[in-house]
């Protein structure tokens, strides 16, 4: 026969339980990083504590919050941190070819002003052969400088002076050619030199508005982690402040539930005898013998859990269904009500006596209602509408927190409700 895996919170069990959990609360300090699963969700955090106060699961969410985006933003910043090495290189890269380039037109320049100057400086030294010409008379007072020499050797000596002159005027055309050949060459040197810059000017600049894109990403992306860094130590300062209260809820969520132990234990011995002293879980499941008490979805289960700051394990004594305040609360079987009554750290609460039903004394309770339905000592069909739900106790939302206690041990309720 199927087994329920249960967890004994009698006099004996969750006394101890409650005792070594706030001991160990009171000992150990704070952990810097929670123990819970880190892909459970913020709204999952919030029912783990549906029973702490107020400022633990702000504190709990924000702690949470932080620690889900610090890796990501860890990374961000290192990516940014690499590309603003990459583009302050390129950035680099891009001013050494622009200085480059900004020397090589000076040099450009520097050539091509002094080939002007030699274009000139042949321009001249042509003028003054031509002058000289014209002096002479042109070509016809070369010839008459040759006809009027009055001796064989004159003429030679005329006619040697007349080819170097001649000689003289071809070299200094074809050296003028050439310099102005080269001029025409380095001028389109220099304009390409020119285009040159300019490009390299303009990525130059583009590089540098890249550097300062990326140094804005970057010093963002760090600004992300300081700030999470920043809200990771103020949630756990939050949390050292709310411990207190917490630890004094769950001295009182222990104290009422060992009162309402005892008060069972007794009612089990009496009905049982011998056998009311068995423990609930290890008693067998008998499923389906409840209707489920409310429309909602289970929000957090029966069994141990880990708080998120200050990792320590305790009990959640009932299965919790999400269901907003107002909802009926129907009784999971009939029964008589043993109590209908407030205390502070259930709020509003019915507990429901079912009888021996399979050798085992069963009772239900129905926690944080909004108001109750019924009085103690009323009976009370399946089904019947005993209260409403509600955020009433040590409670941050509405809900309700639903128990089954076989003999005097809590166990988990969920194989027990027909359809689970």
């Amino acid at each position: 026969m199927q087994r329920a895996r249960v967890i004994r919170a009698g006099r004996t069990a969750v006394g101890a339980l409650a005792v070594a959990c706030l001991l160990a609360s009171t000992a150990a300090p704070l952990p810097a990083v929670a123990a819970a699963d880190p892909n459970k969700s913020l709204e999952q955090i919030r029912r783990d504590l549906a029973e702490s106060s107020q400022e633990m699961v702000a504190a709990a969410t924000a702690l949470r919050r932080a620690e889900s985006e610090l890796p990501d933003a860890r990374r961000a910043a290192a990516t940014a941190r690499h590309q603003l090495t990459v583009a302050q290189r390129r950035e680099e890269a891009a001013a050494v070819r622009r200085g480059t380039a900004q020397t090589r037109l000076m040099l450009a320049t520097l050539d091509a002003e002094q080939t002007a100057a030699l274009v000139a400086t042949q321009r001249a030294r042509i003028g003054r052969l031509a002058r000289a010409a014209y002096v002479r008379g042109g070509a016809m007072g070369d010839v008459s400088m040759l006809l009027e020499a009055r001796s064989p050797a004159e003429f030679a000596e005329r006619l040697v002076s007349l080819q170097t002159v001649v000689s003289s005027q071809r070299s200094a055309l074809a050296e003028l050619q050439n310099v102005q050949s080269d001029a025409g060459r380095e001028a389109g040197s220099l304009e390409h030199i020119r285009d040159e810059v300019a490009a390299a000017h303009q990525q130059a600049e583009a590089e540098l508005r890249a550097v300062a894109d990326v140094t804005l990403r970057a010093q963002q992306a760090e600004e992300s982690v300081r700030s999470l860094v920043s809200q990771q130590r103020s949630a756990l300062a939050a949390a050292r402040a709310a411990r207190a209260g917490d630890e004094a809820r769950l001295a009182g969520l222990h104290a009422e539930s060992s009162r309402l132990s005892v008060l069972l234990a007794q009612r089990a011995r009496a009905l049982l005898g011998a056998a009311g002293g068995i423990p609930g879980g290890s008693t067998p499941v008998q499923p389906g013998l409840f209707a489920r008490p409310v429309s909602g979805p289970v929000t957090s289960p029966f069994g141990m859990r880990v708080h998120p700051i200050t990792g320590v394990t305790k009990l959640h004594t009932g299965t919790d269904f999400g269901a907003a305040c107002g909802t009926p609360i129907h009784a999971a079987r009939a029964g008589t009500v043993l109590a209908a009554e407030f205390n502070t750290a259930y709020g509003w609460r019915t507990v429901i006596t079912h009888g021996v039903v399979g050798g085992v004394m069963l009772t239900t309770t129905y926690n944080h209602q909004q108001f109750l339905g019924v009085d103690a000592g009323q009976q009370v069909q399946a089904g019947q509408v005993i209260g409403n739900v509600g955020t009433t106790g040590y409670s941050t939302g509405c809900h309700l927190h639903f128990e089954l206690i076989v003999n005097s041990d809590v166990v988990d309720p969920v194989p027990w409700i027909s359809g689970g």
